[in-house]
């Protein structure tokens, strides 16, 4: 009768090792899948994040504007600050987030890159102050809005050279003087050559000439702003580019209080009626003349301005 025989040492010291063998295999393998994984996730959140900061980037600046309406003690003023590696600019964007906030759709916007102090990694911030005031490039909240950014560039679009230029300053905070100045330009002119209109149509004509120009010098915003930026994540560099074009180049200046045009014997509702009807000036057949005290002209006395 044979006696039931049992596994050596050695043959468990061989199954022993090749499980350790194959487990090693699994563990290696799992590992490597699971690293793959969780770095195309944050590639692609940051490539997700890189595309949503240059969307926003183009909405705002899209909403860019400049103002001659300054208080008079230079409290406020409105900037274009183009540089080739940040931008600062008032707009026309802001939302007010909490409520009753002293704030209006008016803000200032900065886009740069900083060192994030905690990674050392190189970030896209972007800095927004919900206050127009006469420091657009101080104060207001910083938010990150994309990681691993290696490279920023802006280029702005020239309308009259058609060439991309790589800064673009334009600030205003004394449009109150410059309507002084050229007020005084007219009146000195008008005293001179004893033509008061003469001095104001040489001041125009050259007001006009300088607004056939649209550079930073005249006071203009860029038509188009290119944005240009390199991502870098482990193993590549990502480069993305787009342009948005600026809806509001000329500075915002409204006109100032409408003067009624003079009375022209016409019958239109809307003109500037006298308190007295012109001479010669009636309806046939009527007592009195359109704007008399009586009759048809009871009414007319008031006058309806436009």
């Amino acid at each position: 009768m044979n006696a039931s025989r049992g596994f050596t040492l050695i043959e468990i010291l061989v199954a022993v090792a090749l499980l350790a063998m194959m487990g090693l295999i699994l563990t290696t393998a799992t590992g490597s899948i699971l690293g793959a994984i969780k770095d195309t996730r944050e590639s692609q959140e940051q490539y997700h994040a890189a595309r949503v900061a240059l969307g926003r980037m183009e909405r705002e600046i899209a909403m860019a504007y400049l103002s001659k309406h300054q208080s008079e003690f230079k409290t406020t003023k409105t900037a274009f600050i183009g540089k080739g590696n940040s931008l600062t600019f008032s707009y026309m964007g802001h939302r007010r987030m909490t409520r009753n906030a002293p704030e209006s759709d008016e803000g200032f916007v900065t886009y740069r890159l900083e060192k994030d102090k905690t990674t050392g990694q190189s970030i896209l911030v972007r800095r927004e102050k919900p206050v127009i005031d006469n420091q657009p490039e101080k104060g207001g909240q910083k938010l990150v809005l994309a990681t691993g950014v290696s490279k920023l560039t802006f280029s702005y679009w020239d309308f009259d050279k058609e060439s991309w230029q790589s800064d673009w300053k334009v600030e205003i905070d004394n449009a109150k003087e410059a309507e002084m100045k050229k007020s005084m330009a007219a009146t000195a002119i008008g005293a001179a050559t004893g033509n008061n209109d003469l001095g104001k149509a040489l001041v125009q004509a050259q007001t006009q000439a300088q607004e056939n120009n649209h550079g930073p010098d005249d006071l203009w915003l860029p038509a188009r702003v290119r944005i240009a930026m390199t991502l870098e994540t482990d193993d590549t560099e990502l480069s993305f580019e787009t342009q948005t074009r600026v809806r509001v180049m000329q500075p915002i200046e409204f006109g100032g209080i409408h003067t009624p045009k003079p009375y022209e014997n016409t019958l239109n509702p809307y003109a500037a009626i006298p308190a007295t009807t012109p001479n010669g000036f009636s309806v046939p057949g009527a007592g009195v003349g359109i704007g008399g005290a009586t009759g048809m002209g009871g009414m007319g006395g008031m006058g309806l301005g436009r």
